[in-house]
């Protein structure tokens, strides 16, 4: 089943993804969600944009982050948006991959991948509660630093957006084939919705 017409309201269950995270604007085009869906499922994924390493080391991270990932396809889905993505997100998160791969080789002297899943979380909790980077510099000429949370919030927000808009994901937020909204609930705008 494709992500579920996540396009058409589905984004706006799971807000733990910033609206400017840009997982938020892939999953709007339901003709690449649905193509991205299909060819994430296929029996012997091979990765488009990702090496055989780094996706393995997303599959890794997102089965940590958001239990049931791995059954939900969520980083062949990932990869196949990366494939997509613009030269700037690619760049964003091929930074944060090598930050969390930096930060594993630093605290443990080995790759991500070889990692046991208590290091995983250990690493993890790490990078989750280390301070956000900082802005600097005159208003016109901003800079922002860039720490190992930035690069594990940007990587969770692929994850996250991708396993909520599975079809498991979306079970787990209650969803079942029957239920159908005539109208967006709590919604009083005047003249409904297309």
């Amino acid at each position: 089943m494709q992500r579920l017409a996540v396009s058409a309201g589905g984004l706006m269950i799971f807000p733990a993804v910033l609206s400017s995270h840009p997982i938020q604007h892939h999953l709007r085009d339901q003709i690449a969600v649905g193509l991205a869906d299909e060819n994430a499922s296929a029996p012997d994924y091979v990765p488009v944009f990702l090496d055989t390493h780094q996706l393995e080391m997303l599959q890794l991270l997102a089965e940590r982050i958001v239990p049931g990932s791995a059954k939900a396809n969520s980083a062949p889905f990932i990869d196949q948006l990366l494939a997509v993505a613009t030269v700037d997100e690619q760049r964003e998160f091929l930074q944060a991959l090598g930050g969390l791969e930096g930060l594993a080789r630093a605290r443990a002297g080995t790759s991500w991948t070889q990692l046991t899943g208590e290091q995983h979380d250990a690493l993890l909790t790490v990078a989750s509660t280390a301070k956000s980077g900082t802005l600097s510099g005159t208003r016109s000429s901003r800079t922002r630093a860039v720490t190992i949370r930035d690069h594990f919030e940007n990587l969770k927000g692929w994850i996250v957006g991708a396993y909520y808009s599975s079809e498991p994901g979306m079970r787990e937020l209650g969803w079942t084939e029957g239920v159908f909204f005539p109208a967006f609930p709590g919604c009083d705008h005047p003249g409904g919705h297309a």
